[in-house]
């Protein structure tokens, strides 16, 4: 009985190892529902990478023909990559962002997402079965799916913990952003194609001071539409709101310190 319990241990432990390889995972993702682009994520020697194409691509159903249209991209704007960082074991997380055509490399420490997995609900992605899970992130609510038959503990953007790689994710509410898992290499002998002399040129600054920067501007903007209407004497401009339509632009609504 010892010897089978052993031999039962070292399966799951050698099952374990067989996913502790670099893989690639390639998702769809639509930052509404009119525009979509890819976001591919790389588990590489302990390291999250995420890379996705700034030029979105804009797609409609022509109803006369049942095709899916592609507008062409616009070759006369400026391609750059949305490069996320992730240390699995530090949880210590950079991000590059751009604000007004300057791109700067943001630190981050994301909260631990407390996943909700008390769901029957499956669905079936690809050939996988999938199962629900749900959660609250930084003050926007998710829901996804992900799969036990890889134990990759990751997902697309700074998503992750669950027990198995994530293949579809919704943000619920007017925050609207959704990916779906298009194609995964496992194991992957490549690695991630960015320029790590490009990341380190980058100017840093914490996630702090990007959503401080984020909201001057946008007080600014709003003191400028403003200033052209005719305001009663005594009227006072408050803040832009950015809690319920998250005039931020970002998937999080709410941080930890407001």
């Amino acid at each position: 009985m010892r010897l089978l319990h052993k031999s039962f241990f070292l399966s799951v432990f050698l099952y374990a190892l067989s996913f502790s390889q670099n893989i690639k995972v390639t998702y769809a993702y639509k930052p509404s529902e009119a525009f979509e682009t890819e976001e591919n994520v790389f588990l590489n020697n302990g390291y999250k990478i995420s890379i996705v194409d700034s030029i979105l691509q804009k797609k409609y159903k022509a109803k006369e023909y049942g095709a899916d249209v592609i507008i062409e991209k616009d070759k006369g704007i400026k391609q750059y990559r949305n490069i996320l960082i992730d240390n699995i074991g530090k949880n210590d997380t950079y991000f590059t962002y751009q604000i007004k055509k300057t791109n700067y490399l943001v630190s981050d420490n994301p909260p631990e997402i407390k996943w909700n997995l008390k769901y029957k609900e499956t669905k079936k992605i690809g050939k996988y079965v999938c199962k629900k899970a749900t959660a609250t992130f930084r003050g926007t609510n998710i829901e996804a799916y992900y799969t036990p038959e890889i134990p990759v503990s990751i997902g697309p953007y700074k998503f992750k913990g669950l027990p198995g790689l994530i293949l579809e994710v919704t943000t619920v509410g007017i925050n609207y952003r959704y990916w779906v898992v298009k194609n995964i290499q496992y194991p992957y002998n490549g690695a991630p194609n960015y320029s790590s002399k490009y990341i380190k040129s980058l100017d840093k600054i914490s996630i702090k001071d990007l959503v401080k920067k984020i909201d001057n501007i946008n007080d600014e903007d709003q003191s400028m539409i403003l200033s052209k209407v005719q305001l009663p004497s005594g009227t006072k401009l408050g803040r832009v709101e950015t809690i319920g339509g998250n005039a931020r632009g970002m998937v999080e609504n709410k941080f930890e310190w407001e």
